[in-house]
C-alpha cells in the first residue's frame, strides 16, 4: 500500500501542474470619481502660502522645514523663479549643496523660459551656479553653465536698457 501512495502523490501533483489554468474571474468595475482638478489660481495661491511659510521658517533658521515648504511651492508653481531660488538658498544653508545646485538650475531654467528673461539677473545666477558646480566637482555642468552665461551676457549687452 505504501508504494502505491508514494507513486500516486507525485502523479497527482504533476497532473495538477500540467492542467491548463483558467483565467481569473474578472473583477467588478468600481467607479471612483476623479478628484476635482485645482485651477491655476488655487494652485498659485497654495504655492504662495507655502513660500511664505518657508520665509518664516528661514528667518528662524529652520532650513530643513523651510526647504520643504519651498519645494512644495516650486512643485505647485514650477514657473515661479523665486520659489526655486528660495529652495536653492535654503538647501545651501542646510548644507545640501548638491540639491541646491539642482534647484538653482531649475530656477534658471524657469527664468529662461519666460517670454522676456532678465539676462542681467541670469548672468549673476549662472555665476552662483558655476561656483557651486565647480565646488561639487560637476565640471561638465559648470562648463555648460559658463557657455550659457556668456550667451546671456551677449544678449544683455545687445538689449536696450530696462526701465
Amino acid at each position: 500500500m505504501q508504494v502505491r501512495t508514494v507513486l500516486l502523490v507525485p502523479l497527482i501533483a504533476l497532473a495538477a501542474a500540467c492542467t491548463p489554468r483558467q483565467p481569473p474571474a474578472p473583477r467588478p468595475t468600481i467607479f471612483i470619481p476623479a478628484a476635482p482638478v485645482e485651477d491655476n489660481a488655487e494652485m498659485a495661491s497654495r504655492a504662495l502660502m507655502s513660500w511664505e511659510e518657508g520665509v518664516v521658517l528661514g528667518r528662524q533658521a529652520r532650513w530643513g522645514e523651510a526647504s520643504e515648504a519651498y519645494r512644495r511651492a516650486a512643485e505647485l508653481d514650477p514657473g515661479e523663479v523665486r520659489y526655486h531660488m528660495a529652495l536653492a538658498d535654503a538647501l545651501l544653508q542646510g548644507g545640501r549643496e548638491w540639491e541646491s545646485a539642482d534647484a538653482l538650475m531649475a530656477g534658471i531654467r524657469a527664468e529662461e523660459a519666460k517670454p522676456n528673461p532678465n539676462h542681467r539677473v541670469l548672468g549673476v545666477d549662472y555665476e552662483r551656479l558655476i561656483r557651486l558646480l565647480t565646488r561639487l566637482n560637476r565640471l561638465d555642468e559648470a562648463r555648460t553653465a559658463r557657455a550659457r552665461q556668456e550667451h546671456h551676457r551677449r544678449l544683455r549687452d545687445a538689449a536696450p536698457p530696462r526701465e
